[in-house]
């Protein structure tokens, strides 16, 4: 069983690619049905914030594990416009240590940000509640969050870390000034907005916020600050300098028009407007209006990067943490699936062989996609089948051996024969 861990992040990808993948989690569950009703990927789960999407995936054979790339870059770019050339993908043991290192917040803009460690948590649990979660995927997600705990609690990586809603907040103060007393309006009551407004309470500014839903309304009475109706945003933008938006919108909640009536509402004054959405919630264009600093996350990324202090003389103690995480669960979930490299082998040469045929085949013949298709799946029904009693053999016997040495030799996976290239044999 090979483990692969693929998708984009800030790394790889600008802003304005990111915000195309974001998987909300009304679309997970489905996404990771689709992945797992494909012959040979066994477990899937997704990690999407508004610095990453990313999929980890557990599948039978090295060609499965390419073509998982394949997949989530038809699924994610159907236009084909290049989107998968962002993609970045880990397999195996290099898998496990890049989730691990998510977990421990060594690969977010903030360093050691806790945030992520929470993200993950659900990720696995969304997994779970869809049906998506083999025992592979489970040990190392499991594995995971653990090591992101001890790097929390056992080294100074995490300690003081700034969340990104306070990194937004410094760059506001850095527009405006000090920020007590001044109007911040809060667009959207989820959990960045949660901890802005604490903070904000604490800075002693006049905090508003407003949401579409009741929300606003529960933050505003947790907080002690002011809730608006959406549709009360424009007359109440005269005694604000701060806008923060963050929202799980799909589309631009403020456009460039309206930005821009709200500066002729407030005589053009200053107006910093950050932007935590991914997608963002603010129309790009709005930072061409007089007055406007419009900030988004990528921008914030830039502002942590310059950032120097304690935390990175902590990374080689985090790092060891993550690397004998990496070890322990490359040692446990290989212990637990025993008969796996055989059945990897046996998966991946009949896949081979499969693909090879059909393209033998289908170079001597005028069809159209839909026949390809009832072909393609044929196939690998046949192929299914023709597995079926092998497989369970050494599933049923994973811990013997001769086993799988037996089917290593009639199957002749080590190339002891002409086993791959069978010319001529007729059935």
């Amino acid at each position: 069983m090979r483990l692969v861990a693929a998708g984009l992040d800030f790394h790889s990808a600008p802003l304005a690619v990111r915000e195309r993948v974001v998987i909300s989690d009304d679309e997970a569950p489905d996404l990771l049905r689709y992945l797992v009703g494909n012959p040979g990927i066994a477990g899937a789960a997704v990690l999407s914030t508004c610095n990453r999407t990313e999929f980890y995936v557990t599948c039978e054979s090295e060609h499965l594990a390419g073509q998982v790339v394949v997949k989530l870059g038809q699924y994610l770019d159907p236009g084909n416009t290049h989107l998968a050339e962002c993609l970045v993908a880990d397999r195996d043991e290099a898998a496990v240590a890049h989730i691990c290192r998510v977990a421990a917040g060594l690969e977010s803009m903030v360093l050691g940000e806790a945030q992520v460690l929470g993200q993950l948590r659900r990720a696995h649990r969304q997994a779970a509640d869809a049906g998506t979660l083999d025992a592979k995927l489970d040990r190392v997600l499991r594995g995971a969050i653990e090591a992101g705990k001890r790097v929390r609690t056992e080294t100074a990586v995490g300690r003081g870390t700034s969340s990104l809603s306070e990194v937004a907040l410094a760059a506001a103060a850095a527009v405006v000034g000090d920020l007590s007393g001044v109007g911040v309006l809060l667009i959207g009551a989820g959990k960045m907005s949660r901890l802005a407004a604490r903070r904000l309470v604490e800075l002693g500014a006049q905090v508003k916020v407003a949401s579409r839903s009741e929300s606003a309304h529960r933050l505003a009475a947790e907080m002690g600050i002011v809730p608006l109706e959406s549709s009360a945003i424009s007359d109440a933008i005269a005694a604000v300098d701060v806008v923060i938006s963050s929202t799980s919108c799909p589309g631009h909640v403020l456009g460039a028009r309206e930005v821009a009536v709200w500066q002729a509402k407030r005589r053009g004054r200053s107006l910093c407007i950050v932007d935590l959405a991914v997608p963002r919630d603010v129309e790009p264009a709005a930072a061409a209006v007089s007055g406007v600093h419009l900030i988004d996350v990528d921008e914030l990324g830039q502002r942590v990067a310059q950032c120097v202090d304690d935390r990175c003389r902590a990374l080689p103690a985090a790092t060891a943490i993550v690397s004998e995480a990496t070890a322990a669960i490359a040692k446990r979930i290989g212990h637990h699936v025993g008969a796996s490299p055989t059945i990897a082998a046996l998966v991946e040469q009949a896949d081979t062989l499969r693909c090879r045929e059909m393209e033998r085949t289908l170079s001597h013949l005028d069809v159209n996609d839909e026949v390809v298709a009832r072909i393609e799946q044929l196939t690998r029904s046949l192929v299914r089948k023709l597995l079926h009693a092998p497989i369970g053999h050494l599933r049923a016997h994973a811990n013997d051996p001769a086993a799988a040495q037996m089917v290593r030799q009639v199957f002749a996976l080590d190339g002891t024969c002409a086993a791959h290239e069978p010319h001529g044999t007729t059935v």
